[in-house]
């Protein structure tokens, strides 16, 4: 019996001692453009929200210095990436692809390598820090993790 005991507490012990592999579990369900649950979301990472610079002949913002094109517009962002667009409410994500007919009509049909131009253009007309003091206050609000928010009518108490 104490020799079973043992056994059984050693087997448990090499369970519980090895490291849980990478297992993922998704649940996703589409219909036509609406997604229920997070399925198959692309995956972006982004560390730190990115610098804007804003084109006022488009009407929104354009990233500059980061890895992927996003435009921020109507507190949404919309990255552009291999011939897709995506949408999240924070730069981190998640990121639902959105079909460009169904993209802010602004955005819409725009050209990167015409909205890139005129970024530079724009970034150069001002010095770095202009930028850089312009976006301070939006970039470490964002930079934050989201608090979620107690919408009680008594005020939480």
């Amino acid at each position: 019996m104490k020799k079973s005991i043992w056994l059984a507490a050693g087997i448990a012990g090499l369970f519980l001692g090895n490291p849980i592999t990478d297992a993922q579990a998704e649940v996703g369900i589409r219909i036509g453009d609406v997604r229920v649950g997070i399925g198959d979301r692309p995956h972006f990472v982004i560390d730190t929200r990115p610098s804007f610079v804003y084109l006022q002949d488009q009407g929104f913002s354009v990233s500059v210095g980061s890895p992927y094109d996003i435009i921020y517009y109507g507190d949404l962002y919309y990255l552009y990436r291999d011939g897709s667009w995506y949408r999240s409410s924070h730069y981190r994500g998640p990121w639902d692809i959105v079909r460009e007919r169904n993209l802010p009509y602004k955005i819409r049909g725009r050209r990167w390598d015409d909205l890139r131009r005129s970024r530079d253009i724009e970034y150069r007309r001002h010095d770095r820090s202009y930028w850089e003091d312009r976006d301070r206050h939006d970039r470490d609000r964002y930079d934050r993790e989201p608090r979620r928010e107690d919408h009680r009518r008594d005020g939480g108490r």
